[in-house]
């Protein structure tokens, strides 16, 4: 039986603004590896302050999966890194892992078994200024290292691998693209008494234009502002804006520009979402508009067209990668475009009827299940090649 060992220290298991991204990224990995049958068993390392809810979720009732509290309280970031560069390693020995795989960018810098590191994109080296100067200095430092020194590197997207290779070195033989997952729920809302109760509830209009994701620089969220602006200069009729998400950083340039705009009566904050009521905003949504500058993969897009609604984004980075044909995109810079790509999409019934009809299609080649399977072939993969002590993987 193979053992990997897996670090979920970022996983949350309570519902709240931080059980997004990279946390509910992997939150979904182990949810899949442990409805996976097969010969392989997982030890997953969470948060000691969220060992009792992990202890009480479906994942903790696993036979392939354990739960296991780190030896060290990481909830401080500093203690967290510290814990993964010296006491892990320690861990892992412990256990008799086989396999170690961190599921956000750093690997500790020697480890005892074969390894698997996911990068999910390289934001700090293209946009810098996004970023505290810790943070990017941490992440720029230890994701080269460990792109390079990995067994086996997972990219969440073909533009996350061509980054990593060319930004940083990574042999081109040990990476691997497998893209992330949604849920199955994400899928068109057709009872039309559900619609209206979820729209009362929330003191939502018939139509809205949506944007979903954390509130931070790059979601590119002052160009949406000011294209919606122009948008309504076209047309006052145009559906209100809905921003929802989190607060992330930086993000006082948004209300910023709103005010600066006169916006404050068309434009909204919905503030964070819960992952459970995210599939409700985007059906009921007319349009979703995501115009990112820069994504490891852009998985809202993805969850949008599997509620059937159509979806703008931008033509950047990976994109083009999760909309397909069936998302339309725009440069990120240009305001004019973005504003006259909603207005032609509102104005389009067909757009819909297409997004509805082949929405769902689409999203099924990011189902969980295949996820987790490709996952355990790489687990295999790494295991068969070895690796271990800081060495370089085969």
């Amino acid at each position: 039986m193979l053992h990997v060992a897996i670090n979920a220290q970022l996983v949350s298991f309570a519902e709240s603004y931080r059980n997004a991204g990279v946390s509910r990224y992997t939150y979904t990995l182990l949810e899949g590896l442990s409805a996976e049958p097969g010969d392989q068993h997982y030890t997953a390392f969470v948060n000691e302050a969220e060992a009792r809810a992990a202890a009480s979720s479906p994942l903790g009732v696993s036979g392939a999966l354990q739960l296991v509290a780190g030896s060290w309280r990481t909830g401080n970031p500093g203690r967290r890194i510290l814990w993964e560069q010296f006491a892990l390693p320690g861990e892992l020995r412990r256990i008799g892992a086989q396999v170690f795989h961190s599921p956000v960018n750093v690997l500790p810098a020697r480890l005892p078994c074969a390894s698997v590191v996911t990068v999910h994109d390289l934001a700090f080296v293209h946009y810098p200024q996004y970023f505290r100067p810790a943070r990017r200095i941490y992440q720029r430092t230890f994701t080269r290292r460990s792109a390079q020194h990995a067994t086996r590197i997972v990219a969440v997207s073909e533009h996350t691998k061509r980054d990593l290779i060319e930004r940083f070195g990574a042999p081109e033989e040990r990476v691997r693209v497998i893209y992330p997952a949604i849920g199955a729920d994400f899928a068109p809302v057709t009872d039309n008494a559900e619609r209206a109760a979820f729209r009362a509830q929330h003191g939502l209009p018939e139509r809205y234009v949506l944007f979903l994701g954390t509130l931070e620089p790059r979601k590119n969220l002052p160009l949406l502002v000011e294209a919606y602006a122009r948008l309504r200069s076209l047309d006052e009729n145009t559906p209100p804006l809905v921003l929802a998400g989190g607060k992330g950083w930086y993000y006082q340039t948004i209300f910023d520009r709103i005010r600066a705009l006169n916006m404050e009566r068309h434009i909204t904050f919905a503030g964070y979402v819960a992952r459970e009521a995210q599939r409700l905003w985007y059906a009921c949504a007319e349009l979703f508009v995501y115009p990112s500058v820069y994504e490891g993969f852009g998985l809202p897009v993805v969850e949008a067209l599997a509620c059937g609604t159509p979806v703008i984004t931008s033509n950047v980075s990976s994109m083009p990668e999760a909309g397909g044909t069936l998302a339309i995109q725009v440069a990120p810079d240009d305001a004019d475009a973005l504003a006259h790509a909603m207005r032609d999409a509102l104005a389009d019934p067909q757009l819909r009827e297409r997004t509805q009809r082949e929405g769902t299609r689409w999203a099924g080649q990011f189902s969980v299940a295949r996820m987790a399977q490709a996952y355990e072939a790489i687990y295999r993969e790494a295991a068969a090649a070895g690796g271990g002590q800081g060495k370089r993987g085969r």
